[in-house]
């Protein structure tokens, strides 16, 4: 069982509240069109927000987190969050994965399915996503890219049993704990800011303890930028592949034409990406 782990961000703490519910409906239905059931979905939250369509394998997790004020109360709210989200899971279904999602990214609709027919035993400590797809919102253009992970944190997925053991450091085996001073004396500071919080460190950090991630070539998320509420300042430059019925179905997205991108675009496109396997293979 797969569940995928999201931080909705404070309500205060974006001037337009409303755009960022929509970014993260769109990630929802980008999930709730899975080929394969076998997954749950938990949000760690200061507010659950209203949706339209099924929700079913959702799970709100709210919980009173301060708004943040500087870049290691951004990634404490972050992290804190997704250690709620990841309490919950554990007590409700047990999941093998953990599968670290951003609330403005999509998954493709066969990620899932894709990730059940890896070989678990192999993999203990889980795995990266060593490709995926970075989706201009603003200039409708799309670029495939190796070292995704280093781009993206929607690229962990990690194994649920070594993550809780190393997570919930301060509390007693089957004690929940509720708010977010407790979720801070409880929890490892390392793990909540540098692992769920952020993820550039993830890699080694899962190496150190023995259990180090296994590359997936397969894109299986999509990082969407300049949608006017990231980060990241993180721009595409020129070239782009066709953004077609394909691309759309897989990744459920709603909000964008279909565009044909020219040859010279998609001869960019590929150059691009053989530049970004060069500087993967090298790095």
């Amino acid at each position: 069982m797969i569940a995928f782990i999201i931080a909705f961000r404070h309500p205060d703490s974006t001037k337009n509240y409303q755009h960022v519910v929509e970014l993260l409906n769109a990630t929802l239905l980008s999930l709730a069109n899975q080929t394969s059931e076998n997954y749950r979905v938990y949000i760690g939250c200061n507010v659950a927000p209203d949706f339209e369509f099924d929700t079913s394998k959702v799970r709100f997790c709210t919980i009173d987190c301060p708004l943040p004020k500087s870049r290691k109360e951004v990634l404490l709210d972050k992290g804190v969050k997704r250690a709620y989200a990841i309490q919950t899971a554990n007590n409700e279904i047990n999941p093998d994965y953990f599968f670290l999602l951003d609330a403005d990214d999509l998954v493709s609709n066969d990620c899932v399915e894709y990730l059940h027919q890896q070989d678990w035993p192999e993999s203990p400590g889980g795995y990266w996503l060593e490709k995926g797809y970075l989706l201009d919102m603003n200039n409708c253009k799309v670029q495939e890219k190796y070292g995704f992970n280093r781009y993206c944190g929607s690229s962990l997925i990690l194994s649920a049993s070594t993550l809780v053991g190393k997570l919930f450091t301060g509390t007693s085996e089957g004690e929940n704990i509720a708010t977010h001073e407790e979720f801070l004396d409880a929890c490892d500071e390392y793990v909540l800011e540098q692992v769920l919080g952020d993820h550039i460190a993830v890699r080694s950090y899962m190496a150190s303890l023995g259990h180090p991630l296994q590359k997936l070539l397969r894109p299986l998320t999509c990082w969407k930028i300049n949608t006017g509420a990231n980060e990241s300042n993180t721009k595409i430059p020129f070239g782009s592949r066709n953004l077609n019925s394909e691309f759309f179905t897989r990744f459920s997205i709603t909000t964008l034409q279909e565009r044909r991108a020219s040859m010279l675009e998609r001869l960019v496109e590929k150059l691009r990406l053989m530049k970004s396997w060069i500087a993967s293979i090298s790095g």
